[in-house]
């Protein structure tokens, strides 16, 4: 980063055969003051940047992945996610929904069923988007205070430059001694934008990227209530065959052992038949 903001310095305040370095050497130690503020904010404001940047590109590619993933199985309620585990944004909604859908398991039967179940499961993936969302506007808010802060720290330093430039012309003094006042004013002006137009381009990009990915992660979201909707739908109807077999199972056994025992035999039950001229015997 510094490498990055040198060469920028060069250009900016090295115009003439002095060097950059002269510049500063003129001011004060209260221009100093607020010229390092001014460097440090830059280094911060470029490391944010760049950490912001590699953050979106790795959680956009950790999401579509799981997407294309999650295509191929076959149920997203058996889904499996270890407690603890470094989950990407989908993961994450997936994790939440399937772990409200466990607490229904086993007991949807009916269609109210069902919709209970459902309006825990879109109020954990809700919560599921408030953290995601919190995660994406990460570092979003240091940005937005140096594209704000940086030129009224510029702008400080140019009064506090002014004001000593003043206070040297009522003692009718020379140029050398006009020059802290002047190289101060300059320098931490020059510096406040050097810290502000970075800060506003890379913050209306990463704004940018992270509106997209909140557009994606709803739609995402929406999605993936309908395909939960449909698997418990399904699971309940399921849960309800086997319901109405167990108990036509169960009306028959009770109706069978509810029958009186068996008949006795008719032959048990009569005389034997008369033997041929039994009758004539008699």
């Amino acid at each position: 980063m510094k490498a990055m903001l040198s060469p920028v310095l060069m250009l900016v305040l090295a115009d003439t055969g002095k060097g950059a370095f002269w510049y500063f050497q003129q001011m004060d130690s209260a221009g100093l003051a607020v010229a390092g503020v001014l460097l440090v904010c830059s280094f911060i404001g470029w490391g944010a940047m760049i950490q912001k940047w590699t953050d979106v590109h790795e959680l956009r590619r950790r999401n579509h992945a799981f997407e294309r993933r999650l295509r191929d199985e076959p149920s997203v309620v058996a889904l499996n996610f270890p407690r603890g585990s470094n989950l990407g944004p989908y993961e994450f909604l997936v994790a939440e929904a399937v772990s409200a859908v466990q607490r229904h398991k086993g007991r949807m039967v009916r269609p109210s069923d069902v919709t209970l179940c459902m309006g825990h499961v879109e109020n954990a993936i809700q919560r599921g988007i408030a953290r995601t969302m919190v995660k994406y506007e990460e570092k979003m808010v240091i940005l937005s205070s140096l594209v704000s802060g940086g030129p009224f720290l510029g702008l400080l330093g140019t009064v506090w430059g002014v004001m000593v430039t003043f206070g040297a012309l009522t003692e009718k003094a020379s140029i050398a001694q006009l020059a802290p006042g002047v190289c101060g004013a300059l320098v931490t002006t020059t510096l406040g934008l050097l810290v502000a137009i970075p800060a506003t381009f890379g913050y209306n990009y990463l704004l940018t990227q992270v509106k997209i990915m909140t557009t994606e992660l709803e739609n995402y979201a929406s999605s993936l209530a309908d395909r939960v909707e449909l698997e418990l739908e399904g699971e309940a109807r399921r849960n309800f065959e086997a319901a109405q077999e167990r108990e036509r199972l169960l009306r028959a056994a009770a109706a069978a052992s509810a029958a009186p025992p068996a008949a006795v035999t008719e032959a048990a039950v009569l005389p034997p038949a008369a033997l041929p001229g039994w009758e004539d015997a008699q």
